[in-house]
């Protein structure tokens, strides 16, 4: 049998030749730049993610502010009711008992007078 013995002195030897025989051969950098500009440019997202973040957070603001205004206007100043025939076009009429009135129209003015008679 042909066994060597390898000490630790032989071991570090052989591979620093083996390391320093090797060409020296770049990385290849798969994103286009260095993890320092990968860095930079992370956060530059990140303060731009947190601008516009920010941003919504004050249109938001706005948005509802004027809202409330709209709102607190519509209930001071109620629009005048508008009749709406056009709500109320029959071609036939309805096919059960009061034949006038919409069917799921249970409480309104119509079914109660239908049902009165």
């Amino acid at each position: 049998k042909n066994v060597q013995k390898f000490t630790m002195a032989s071991i570090l030897a052989r591979s620093a030749r083996s390391l320093a025989s090797r060409p020296v051969v770049p990385r290849r950098m798969m994103s286009g730049h260095s993890p320092e500009a990968a860095f930079a440019d992370m956060n530059q997202w990140v303060n731009i993610s947190a601008g516009m973040g920010g941003l919504c957070v004050i249109v938001a603001g706005w948005v509802a502010y004027f809202e409330s205004q709209h709102a607190a206007h519509h209930a001071a100043h109620p629009p005048a009711e508008e009749p709406r025939s056009w709500k109320k076009i029959r071609s036939k009429p309805f096919p059960w008992k009061c034949s006038d009135c919409d069917l799921f129209d249970l409480n309104s003015e119509c079914m109660i007078a239908c049902k009165a008679k």
